[in-house]
């Protein structure tokens, strides 16, 4: 851990927001649990604007040291069950989970969660990350393979002329799910 003053990371949340600020956010927390744990706060229950701010943070410090994500995982769950969780919130919980080896209590869940976004109208990141971790799911898991395969193929016949995330990720999961 970088030997930094100390941040009050709530506060530099709510300063001027750049890649440097996030960079300078996530070096201060590093392996630290008790700072993630401050941010966690802030992602989990601030205030839509630093919430997503905190978003950020959270995913460089998810690929940074992505143990630190693995005690949230059953919060992560329950926000994205909340009614009005907003883009923002899903996008950087299935963005780090696309990263990170899923630990088993949690993997029917998660699928369920991403496999419904998929074939949704949620915003496209969030339905291509969901696609990456359920096809991750799938390399643990063969049986849910010929599922996915076939909502990824539904997916790309009705958006033949729409977002070129959605067809490029797609196709590069149904390829491989398709070798298999």
């Amino acid at each position: 851990m970088l030997n930094l003053p100390d941040l009050d990371i709530e506060s530099e949340i709510n300063r001027e927001f750049s890649k440097a600020q996030v960079t300078k956010i996530a070096n201060y927390i590093g392996a630290d649990t008790e700072r993630f744990a401050i941010l966690m706060n802030v992602f989990l229950r601030g205030q839509y604007i630093n919430t997503q701010k905190a978003g950020w943070v959270l995913s460089e410090c998810a690929d940074n040291y992505p143990l630190l994500i693995i005690p949230y995982f059953r919060n992560f769950i329950q926000k994205l069950q909340e009614p009005h969780a907003t883009d923002s919130v899903k996008r950087n919980i299935i963005r780090v989970w696309q990263y990170v080896d899923i630990p088993d209590e949690y993997i029917d869940d998660i699928y369920d969660i991403c496999f419904g976004f998929i074939n949704s109208n949620e915003a496209i990141a969030i339905r291509v990350f969901s696609m990456t971790v359920c096809y991750n799911i799938s390399r643990k898991i063969p049986e849910l393979k010929q599922e996915l395969r076939l909502i990824v193929e539904d997916v790309l016949m009705k958006n033949q002329d729409g977002s070129a995330a959605i067809l490029s990720r797609g196709k590069k999961i149904l390829a491989d799910l398709k070798k298999k």
